[in-house]
């Protein structure tokens, strides 16, 4: 880290290296199989590794820091990366014009980020810039946008001493009205102006709100920390209608070395399935959604000369 702890050199937190851009891992989010990681079912983790996938996302909000470790410690045996996801849920008000709302909010956050740390990953993301799925019916205010870069800024500034990233998700605007194209994370981090703040692509969100995948994967270059790929109805990847030839070919041509990681839906099961308007079934079972996206990302890594990094652990 940078800073006191020194987990992770300064380098690390301006994002990924060119040189290393060919090598990237094959992840799956936790909700496919499960809401939530227990000591009763951390077998999971083994299903998925031997599935063949390099890295897990895990849900850091319905984590406590003795399952956590429990994570971390299975992870470590199976060679498999994880990284940290919880976007901000409805009562925790960043944006909100009481000191005191906004101070709950950057507590919690501190909170997921220290659930990160005892995972031994090195990042955290999701639509942390606003509540997730809450609206005022107007656009964005200036203040909104000041209070949300000012209380990012200190979460980031707390993840940085933990050698932690922080990813901005973009969303679509029937999920988010702060931040809802690449270009305006993009802007929202130039605000926040911490080295460890970057961006989070997503595949759904982007088939919505972008003109072109590629041109928004590439103008987030060493700015992008992590990546999420679903069809466009949030559906199996390599299905529906999202342009994957230019999500890969942006991944090649930014030298992006993390994760790309399938956050698709199986069913109105997850744990942000109300939020995010999941009503019905995208897949037949989470085996489908993992073996078959699976294979789609592993047919577009050999069609644009990217190589898997199988993983050696947590960091």
């Amino acid at each position: 880290m940078c800073g006191r702890s020194a987990i992770l050199p300064c380098t690390a937190l301006a994002g990924p290296r060119q040189e290393r851009g060919i090598t990237v891992r094959i992840g799956i989010h936790q909700h496919v199989f499960s809401k939530k990681l227990s000591a009763e079912n951390l077998d999971l983790m083994d299903r998925i590794r031997g599935y063949g996938f390099d890295s897990m996302d895990v849900n850091v909000r319905v984590l406590d820091l003795a399952t956590a470790r429990l994570i971390r410690k299975r992870a470590e045996s199976l060679g498999m990366r994880l990284m940290g996801g919880g976007s901000l849920p409805k009562d925790k008000e960043l944006v909100s014009g009481e000191p005191d709302k906004r101070r709950e909010a950057i507590e919690y956050m501190k909170g997921l980020v220290r659930n990160v740390h005892e995972l031994g990953s090195d990042f955290y993301g999701g639509i942390i810039y606003a509540p997730f799925s809450r609206f005022t019916g107007r656009p964005p205010s200036e203040e909104e946008m000041e209070r949300s870069a000012e209380g990012l800024r200190e979460v980031a500034r707390y993840a940085r001493e933990l050698g932690i990233r922080v990813g901005l998700e973009p969303a679509n605007r029937y999920e988010a009205y702060l931040v809802n194209t690449i270009g305006g994370g993009l802007k929202l981090a130039d605000r926040i102006g911490e080295p460890n703040v970057g961006i989070l692509y997503d595949t759904f969100h982007t088939s919505i709100e972008e003109k072109s995948m590629y041109g928004a994967i590439t103008a987030a270059g060493k700015r992008l920390y992590h990546v999420h790929v679903s069809a466009n109805d949030r559906g199996i990847p390599g299905t529906g209608q999202v342009h994957w030839d230019e999500v890969f070919r942006g991944i090649r041509d930014t030298g992006y070395d993390g994760s790309i990681t399938i956050e698709g839906f199986v069913d109105a099961s997850a744990d942000v399935a109300s939020g995010a308007c999941i009503w019905r079934k995208f897949a037949e079972s989470p085996e489908q959604m993992a073996g078959e996206g699976f294979a789609f990302i592993s047919s577009m890594l050999e069609k644009y000369g990217l190589h898997r990094d199988a993983g050696t652990g947590t960091r």
